[in-house]
Formats: C-alpha cells, sequence, structure tokens
C-alpha cells in the first residue's frame, strides 16, 4: 500500500468510527463507497483488485472492520446500562444465519433492486423518527414490553443478516428502526444493542466471506478469502481511534435529539441509495 492509501483508509476509518459510536451502526455505509472508489483507482493507491472480485472485496472487507469497531462501541454502551442484551441474542444468532447465507449469494444476485428497496426502508423509518415525539418509547423499567418471541427475533435477525453482508455493512441501519418499532427499545438503548448485534453479524459475515473466497485469484495481496486484511485493518485502526468519542456524544444528547439525528441520517442515505440504483433496476 502507498502512503496515500494508507491515510485515506485511516481517516475514512476515524469518520466511521465517529459515525457508528453516535449513531449505532457499524459504519459501513462510509467504508463500502469508499472502497468501491479505491480499489477502482489503483493507479491512485497502489492496490489493484480484477474487476469482477472489487465489489465482493469491497463488502468483505467492511465486515471485517466493522467487527471490532463494534466491539468496542458495544461495551461503552454496556458500561452505561445501555446494551439490552436479552435483545442481543437472539436477534445476533439469527442475523449470523442471515449473514452466512446472504454472503454465500452475493456474487450470485443482482443488488440493484434489492439497494433501491432498503433505501426506502430506509426513507420511510426515517421520516417516522423526525416525527418522534418525546416520551414516546421510553419508560420500560425492567425491559417489561419488549417484544421478544421467537418469531420477532428470527425474522428481524435474518433480515438484519441479509442485508449485512450483501451491502457490506454492519446491519444497524436495519436494526435501529426494527429495534425500535418492532422490538419497542427505548431510542436510548437502539445504539448500543444494535452495536452488540452487529459484533455477531459482522463475524459472521466475515467468515463467510472467508471461506466463499478461498479459491479466487486475482485477490489483494494479504487477503483471507475475499477479505482484504491489509486495507481493513488500516481502516479499523482510525474506527478505534474514534468510536468511543461517538458512544459518549450520543450519551450526551436528548432523546429528541437523537431521533431528529437518526431520522435525518435515514433519509439522506435512503434517498441516496434509491437514486443511485433505480436508474438500473
Amino acid at each position: 500500500m502507498t502512503l496515500a492509501a494508507v491515510l485515506a483508509a485511516l481517516a475514512v476509518g476515524v469518520a466511521a468510527g465517529l459515525l457508528a459510536g453516535l449513531i449505532g451502526i457499524g459504519g459501513g455505509v462510509l467504508i463500502v463507497p469508499f472502497l468501491y472508489f479505491f480499489y477502482s483507482h489503483p493507479g491512485w493507491f497502489g492496490h489493484p483488485v480484477s474487476p469482477g472480485s472489487a465489489t465482493v472485496v469491497a463488502h468483505a472487507t467492511s465486515l471485517f472492520a466493522i467487527v471490532p469497531t463494534s466491539i468496542r462501541g458495544a461495551l461503552t454502551y454496556h458500561r452505561s446500562g445501555l446494551v439490552v442484551w436479552r435483545a442481543v441474542w437472539p436477534i445476533g444468532v439469527a442475523s449470523a444465519v442471515g449473514a452466512t447465507a446472504a454472503a454465500g449469494a452475493a456474487t450470485l444476485l443482482p443488488s440493484e433492486a434489492l439497494r433501491v428497496g432498503f433505501g426506502a426502508l430506509l426513507v420511510f423509518s426515517g421520516i417516522r423518527l423526525l416525527r418522534w415525539r418525546e416520551g414516546a418509547g421510553e419508560g420500560r423499567p425492567g425491559h417489561e414490553g419488549l417484544r421478544l418471541s421467537l418469531p420477532a427475533t428470527a425474522g428481524i435477525g435474518l433480515v438484519i443478516g441479509a442485508f449485512s453482508a450483501l451491502l457490506g455493512v454492519g446491519g444497524g441501519v436495519v436494526a435501529i428502526p426494527l429495534l425500535m418499532h418492532v422490538v419497542g427499545l427505548d431510542v436510548r438503548q437502539v445504539a448500543g444493542t444494535s452495536m452488540g448485534i452487529i459484533v455477531i453479524t459482522s463475524l459472521a459475515g466475515v467468515v463467510a466471506y472467508g471461506l466463499t473466497g478461498a479459491r479466487v485469484e486475482d485477490l489483494p495481496p494479504l487477503s483471507v478469502g475475499y477479505v482484504d486484511v491489509a486495507v481493513g485493518t488500516v481502516i479499523c485502526l482510525g474506527a478505534l481511534l474514534s468510536v468511543r468519542s461517538g458512544a459518549r456524544l450520543n450519551q450526551r444528547l436528548r432523546p429528541r435529539g437523537l431521533a431528529l439525528l437518526f431520522g435525518a441520517f435515514f433519509v439522506a442515505m435512503g434517498l441516496r441509495m434509491v437514486i443511485q440504483n433505480l436508474g438500473a433496476v
């Protein structure tokens, strides 16, 4: 890797870690677009990847960087008592199943229509959050009233895992609205709980991508299957520097401020995803 490649990957990691800690996502929404650009400009970064493998390598490498980032973020929230582990474990196990299955199909399925539908879901969820009012979704002492039945947790987990592996994100952009609107978590609990789920989801995706790409040629040096360990490690180092700062900032905001932040983020990302992919459907 050139010095420019290292500095660019490190800077993106810092930005992704801050966003991950603040919002409760893995940071893949920033990492994946950067890796698309990174692998399509080997003359700039000195890191060639075959065009046929670049998209899958970007997704797998993003998940690799997300694993330690989400671990540190989840531990930060756990120390403040903001991770609902009763939700993390069943949803996380189901998401691991979904991520493993989706990683195996990632090279076979067209992604444009899926991304348009996903973008629409984000816009819908963002609008609901922007209309959220103080007192909604708060005050469940002892986590009473949470919807954690097997059908609910299994369904949520499978959806999170599938989107995570197919799009190279940790799954938080899917997990957060589902944790709020289906499970019924308080808005202050969703970021930490989401990061706990992301640990399991992204780890399953990394293992699956490592195995499915084990015999693929023309992959970057120091790759394990489709996972570009060299680039992923640099991004991860940057993210680890900033994820705790993002989590601490999250805990200083009022619930209404968090809802507005989540809502604006989802609407912006959803519209961006729809616009970018609608013409290819």
